[in-house]
């Protein structure tokens, strides 16, 4: 069978969309929106302001990897449980229980994938202008 073509091939890609579309970027989007969940619940008195900045100090790919995210994920079965699980791993007390409170797995995907597109776009933005000035600049000139 084929593969299809894919407009992020190491071929086709750019390598800032393929950073932006890769797997560590792409935890990092999820972990950014678990951690300003837990800012939010923080801010409205839902968990203590010390969970909060304590999910948020660890919700990095600097310290929850993509390999554990993976392994956990074939024990569990379910990718955003697996982030959540990987997270509460490497912080300190009981800060981890606050992780994903009271959101779906959609609400931190969609969330994340809204991330995504919009710094996809504002880098297709940047390099359509840099396309657009190149062009005045050759031909207008």
């Amino acid at each position: 069978m084929d593969n299809p073509v894919c407009p992020l091939d190491y071929r086709y890609g750019r390598k800032e969309l393929k950073e932006i579309f890769g797997e560590t970027r792409r935890l990092q989007y999820l972990l950014d929106v678990e951690a300003a969940l837990a800012r939010a619940h923080a801010k409205v008195g839902n968990i203590p302001k010390s969970a909060a900045e304590e999910i948020s100090k660890k919700a990095t790919t600097k310290l929850v990897k993509a390999d554990r995210v993976k392994q956990i994920e074939t024990e569990t079965k379910h990718d955003i449980m697996a982030v959540t699980r990987a997270l509460a791993e490497v912080c300190k007390g009981d800060s981890g229980k606050y992780i994903h409170l009271g959101a779906t797995s959609y609400d931190i995907v969609d969330t994340a994938n809204a991330l995504q597109l919009a710094d996809s776009t504002e880098y297709i933005n940047k390099e359509l202008k840099n396309l657009r000035n190149t062009y005045v600049a050759e031909f207008w000139i």
